[in-house]
């Protein structure tokens, strides 16, 4: 009875013994690869991230910035080692969090971050408003706007308003400094993107009183043709009747009778007296009061 037990757990000792070899051989194998990687054969680097999200031209700080391993062989191009090196710059475009942070993606401390927003083939121009023009302060940079103006062609010409620009992206606001009755004034301005063409329109406009801007919605890019408006139109003037000037002719026809007349002589003067009355009476029972 006892010779089972024994080649029971002789087994037992044995497998024990197998998995004893196998968890080793495994943990060697383990600890060789971690070596040859820590050798060289899997490098890793420190790359600069964004600590939270950084906005566009927003300036990096310290703070906003940290180091994550990350490995060589997959960096991103133009990271950023040490964050030092970027400490000052302004960024050019929004960077999320925990994303890597690209030298693409700054501008060195000095350098204008609008010229660096226009467009390709478009023109940034700024022009003159006042604080009802800019629709009281609503207008702000990303906004769409349509540019009018109100004047005339020439002397004696009607005042007339038109749009001259549709759906014009707004990228700045600001003030400049001027000069009104020997004082300096702030004055606000407007920076608006315009192609080459509409910047000469533009241009032509600002001859005239001070432009005006309409917001927009930010879904609507819808073009709009307008007659523009006359001041003519807008009271609803209509043309005066002709003044008819009665000439003595005419008058001397209207009092030509129409029913039975005679002849009367008044010295050298003729005249037509009617027979009836408009009652159908006759003149001489008419004048001695008869029915």
């Amino acid at each position: 009875m006892r010779k089972p037990a024994n080649i029971f757990l002789l087994a037992i000792i044995v497998g024990a013994l197998s998995a004893a070899m196998i968890y080793r051989h495994l943990k060697s194998m383990n600890m060789e690869v971690e070596a040859a990687r820590a050798a060289g054969q899997h490098p890793v680097t420190d790359v600069v991230v964004a600590r939270d999200t950084i906005s566009i031209g927003t300036r990096i700080t310290p703070d906003s910035l940290k180091l994550v391993t990350w490995p060589a062989d997959a960096q991103p191009d133009g990271s950023v080692h040490d964050p030092q090196d970027v400490v000052g710059s302004i960024a050019r475009t929004t960077i999320g969090k925990n994303q890597p942070v690209a030298r693409t993606q700054l501008i060195a401390q000095g350098a204008g971050l609008l010229p660096l927003m226009i467009e390709e083939g478009m023109r940034a121009m700024s022009v003159k408003v006042d604080s009802v023009t800019g629709v009281s302060g609503f207008i702000t940079p990303n906004s769409r706007v349509d540019i009018l103006i109100a004047g005339n062609r020439g002397e004696g010409n009607e005042m007339r308003s038109r749009v001259i620009l549709q759906n014009i992206k707004v990228m700045a606001t600001g003030t400049i400094i001027e000069q009104k009755d020997e004082k300096p004034v702030e004055v606000p301005t407007v920076t608006l993107l315009v192609t080459p063409e509409q910047a000469e329109t533009l241009t032509l406009a600002t001859r005239y009183d001070s432009v005006r801007l309409a917001l927009r919605n930010y879904r609507d890019e819808e073009m709009v043709e307008t007659p523009g408006m006359t001041a003519a139109a807008m009271f609803h003037d209509r043309p005066a009747a002709p003044v008819v000037v009665a000439t003595a002719k005419d008058a001397a026809a209207s009092c030509v009778p129409t029913g039975p007349s005679v002849e009367v002589f008044l010295g050298e003067k003729m005249v037509l007296q009617p027979l009836f009355d408009e009652k159908g009476r006759t003149w001489a029972r008419a004048e001695g009061g008869g029915a």
